[in-house]
């Protein structure tokens, strides 16, 4: 009778192992998974400030294009084109550069020189850049040229802004507890969730990371014409996830950072399907990658 009963155990134990692995693998990690043969490349930053790599995902090869000094940064449809912050001169400037397999040319400033600029985006068209500058918003063509003045607000911090498929611009204003994610639309704002790093879909959707139900960052959705806030079934529980990144051209595919899968909550890169939760993992390094963004073959 024990001898059975040990056996119907094991087996139950046996079928319980399985199932919990190939749940954790459909939901967190799947490495085999996504558009792993559509992707070109994978660009990141190493630490903050820290290096800008690039890591061509057919040979796995890694090079590095800012060394020690880079910040945040975005990079063209095409993955010809980066724009960036850099404090090389011993303040934050941002600038733009031609990518040229594992090295970058024509290299120029985007910025005054003087103000200190951060947070480079690119409009989905590429044509623009809209970036932080001494704690307000601003926009301007590819020459450096400001277009126009986003904000202008001296008692408080906006950053990490983001353009919309339409040209709608989000961006953060405020530090810490009272970070708020503002909307701009042709000179009206609004002010749509408490949260940072503002990200918008090809459909208009609103990404953003918040921190509402426990001490980790999370990523969560708005759709568009709705105001519900949306926690993304990607995030790991008891881990951060952060720089929510849309894929272009793909419809439905994001990439982000998270601590999961190493135990030194790490910060590594990711990409997830959004319509099946599907996620894997697209780069790793020896210090926190940030940012990363995915460029898929023509």
């Amino acid at each position: 009778m024990i001898k059975k009963f040990l056996i119907i155990f094991l087996i139950f134990l046996f079928v319980f192992i399985i199932n919990f692995h190939t749940y954790e693998a459909k939901t967190y990690v799947n490495s085999t998974d996504v558009v792993y043969g559509n992707i070109s490349k994978v660009f990141y930053l190493a630490g903050f400030p820290g290096d800008i790599k690039l890591k061509d995902f057919t040979t796995g090869k890694v090079a590095t294009l800012i060394k020690g000094d880079g910040g945040n940064f975005d990079v063209s449809r095409d993955g010809r084109r980066i724009v960036y912050a850099s404090s090389k001169t011993g303040a934050w400037q941002i600038y733009i550069a031609d990518v040229n397999r594992d090295k970058l040319s024509n290299i120029r400033m985007l910025s005054d020189g003087i103000s200190r600029s951060e947070d480079p985006r690119l409009s989905w068209d590429g044509s623009k850049v809209v970036y932080k500058r001494n704690g307000d918003i601003v926009v301007c063509a590819l020459d450096g040229s400001i277009i126009r003045e986003i904000t202008n607000t001296s008692d408080t911090e906006e950053w990490a802004p983001n353009f919309a498929p339409d040209g709608r611009i989000a961006f953060t204003r405020g530090i810490g507890d009272k970070c708020q994610i503002v909307v701009w639309d042709d000179g009206r704002e609004q002010t749509v969730a408490p949260g940072w790093y503002p990200a918008f879909g090809e459909d208009g959707s609103l990404y953003f990371v918040g921190r509402f139900n426990d001490n980790e960052d999370d990523i969560y959705r708005i759709l568009p014409n709705s105001t519900y806030k949306e926690l993304l079934p990607l995030n790991a529980p008891g881990v951060s996830d952060a720089d929510p990144h849309w894929v272009l051209g793909t419809n439905k595919y994001m990439t982000f950072n998270s601590e999961r899968g190493n135990d030194e909550r790490r910060y590594e890169g990711y990409i997830a399907d959004i319509t099946t939760n599907r996620i894997s993992k697209i780069a790793s390094d020896v210090l926190p990658v940030l940012n990363p963004i995915v460029i898929i073959k023509n």
